[in-house]
């Protein structure tokens, strides 16, 4: 719907107030400048009607779903991390390499070229690390949308399971690295082959207690996976109002909206409601609401 122009060419004050009426549709008052102007408006029915149907624009575009990068922007964006970090391994001197003049051994030492090119790798693999690590929390309830048919579990001897539950529950209460937690994350729902699987607990729990949102973030979408478990409902509705991180309680929205959790329609109510969370996080609430009931 766009704005029709009902302003006459000849009437100064309409061509002086249009440039702000998005203004004034999007709730900002006038500048010190522009505030003779609004004195124009309430005398001006072309005017009043633009302002109507801006607002009208404005409220529809909010109320647009918020979007989600595609899933294989993440796998690209892994792949080129994966070439950078084995480019940089490639380049780097073997240990204990030296250099002889005379007698006296001299550790090589790399060229300043050299050198100031790997210092910026390195710093740039930092930061595309923590970036790939929020890209991947982003893009994780792309996997939800697709209603994709039931992920079919890898055969794993049973004795696994047990020491793999073990891991997370001791991956969660002791300090360990994120990396690491993800990785025994990542691993449990090929570990699960039986109904009651304690793994299935380990992973509800590090949904709810781990300190990094990623690592949440994986854990959700390991319960999906696992979603054949009687358990994986009702802890993902209990775990939605512990969540403060906006890409794990999107995400969260969109599985309970893909396993049609309809015992989360009070949570999510509640959650739409609070003005202190991401308007995008809102919405999704919202929408999640309207696809449930």
């Amino acid at each position: 719907m766009n704005p029709v122009n009902r302003h006459s060419s000849s009437d100064p004050a309409c061509a002086a107030l249009r440039p702000w009426l998005p203004d004034l549709a999007d709730g900002l008052p006038l500048p010190a400048e522009a505030e003779a102007l609004a004195a124009h408006l309430p005398g001006c029915p072309a005017c009043q009607a633009e302002l109507a149907e801006l607002r009208t624009l404005f409220a529809d575009l909010d109320a647009l779903p918020a979007e989600v990068p595609p899933l294989a922007l993440r796998d690209n964006f892994l792949a080129m991390l994966a070439a950078e970090k084995a480019t940089l391994a490639a380049a780097a001197p073997a240990p204990g390499l030296t250099a002889q003049r005379g007698d006296q051994p001299l550790a090589a030492a790399p060229k300043p070229a050299v050198a100031e090119a790997r210092a910026g790798t390195q710093q740039w693999l930092r930061i595309a690390a923590s970036v790939a690590l929020v890209a991947v929390g982003a893009m994780l309830g792309l996997l939800l949308r697709g209603g994709q048919p039931a992920a079919q579990v890898a055969v794993a001897p049973v004795q696994q399971a047990p020491a793999l539950a073990t891991q997370l529950a001791a991956a969660v209460q002791r300090p360990a690295a994120a990396t690491d937690r993800l990785r025994l994350v990542a691993e449990a729902p090929a570990a699960v082959v039986a109904p009651g699987d304690p793994a299935v607990a380990a992973l509800i729990n590090t949904l709810s207690t781990d300190p990094n949102p990623n690592v949440r973030l994986a854990a959700c979408e390991a319960l999906y996976r696992l979603r054949a478990d009687p358990r994986v409902g009702p802890a993902l509705v209990a775990a939605l109002p512990m969540q403060t991180d906006p890409n794990v309680q999107i995400t969260l929205i969109e599985t309970l909206v893909a396993l049609r959790e309809k015992r989360a329609v009070p949570q999510l109510e509640q959650l739409s409601q609070q003005p202190e969370v991401l308007r995008a996080v809102r919405q999704q609430a919202e929408a999640g609401i309207g696809q449930l009931i």
